[in-house]
């Protein structure tokens, strides 16, 4: 791991947003957009809604739509998180207080934001934008700050975003554990579809005698939320498992170190050959099946 970055370089929350704020492109879609909130609320109203951060959002969107390299900076990633993080919050709201009242298209809809969001999140952790929690969290608590979020909402985007951040740190060692782990040919991030399946690794495994495996692995924090989640009925291919970390693993850091990370294989060697088994009764049961139906 690269540990010479500055803070600065790690994550430039802040400093993007309030780059995005001087843009023209920003001063465009927020006249656009308070133009709209006056014509439908009313000017009393315009003071209470979102007007700020979704004109980041936008914004955002218009300067990546011109952007033509597609090699992806830190940069990049960083206006990423802040243009989905106003529908983020919005849909991980929705979906812990009126999960009831959606129909089935609004949770999917809902849930493909949260899983995005999640993905990029991921993705910045695995490239060390994130350092340790408190510099992440400080970093989220600066901006939403600049972009008019109250008290009540910062707090319950702390409260989720660090929820976010313990689970994609747990995947990306259990990643880089798999990786080390002897027959594993590749364990690799899942697709965003694969994810909502409930798959967050995707492992390519071959065994002593040759023979290939390929299967999803749905990684959890804890030992509790890895058994509860195998009492529920699982996709064919999908399994479930804790990442084999405790929270000392990490020292306060977002991800182990190598040397943490590597001491966990045997726990994935163990892991994969319960897998493995499962996944040979799989497969007999499927062919006992189709001979049955020639």
């Amino acid at each position: 791991m690269n540990t010479g970055r500055s803070n600065r370089e790690r994550m430039r929350l802040s400093e993007t947003a309030a780059e995005v704020m001087r843009s023209s492109e920003y001063m465009e879609v927020q006249d656009h957009i308070r133009s709209k909130i006056r014509q439908k609320l009313g000017e009393t109203a315009l003071e209470m809604v979102w007007a700020k951060r979704f004109a980041v959002s936008e914004a955002i969107d218009i300067q990546r739509s011109k952007q033509e390299s597609r090699y992806e900076t830190d940069e990049d990633r960083t206006r990423k998180f802040l243009q989905i993080m106003p529908h983020w919050l919005n849909a991980q709201y929705k979906l812990d207080k009126h999960n009831s009242d959606m129909s089935r298209e609004e949770i999917k809809k809902c849930k493909e934001t949260v899983t995005t969001f999640n993905k990029i999140i991921r993705t910045m952790i695995d490239e060390e934008q994130c350092s340790s929690m408190k510099e992440t969290m400080d970093s989220i608590n600066e901006v939403m700050l600049m972009l008019n979020y109250t008290r009540s909402e910062i707090e319950y985007a702390r409260q989720s975003f660090y929820a976010v951040i313990q689970g994609m740190r747990h995947e990306i060692a259990a990643e880089s554990a798999l990786n080390w782990t002897p027959g594993v040919e590749l364990a690799e991030m899942t697709s965003t579809e694969d994810d909502l399946n409930g798959g967050d690794i995707h492992v390519y495994y071959v065994d002593d005698q040759g023979e290939r495996f390929e299967f999803y692995i749905d990684i959890k924090a804890t030992k509790i939320s890895a058994y509860k989640a195998n009492e529920r009925n699982r996709r064919p291919g999908y399994y479930v498992s804790w990442s084999g970390f405790d929270d000392d693993d990490f020292c306060g850091r977002v991800l182990p170190e190598d040397r943490t990370i590597k001491s966990k294989c045997s726990y994935y060697e163990k892991k994969i050959k319960e897998i493995v088994a499962a996944e040979r009764q799989r497969r007999s049961k499927a062919q006992r099946t189709l001979g049955r139906a020639v």
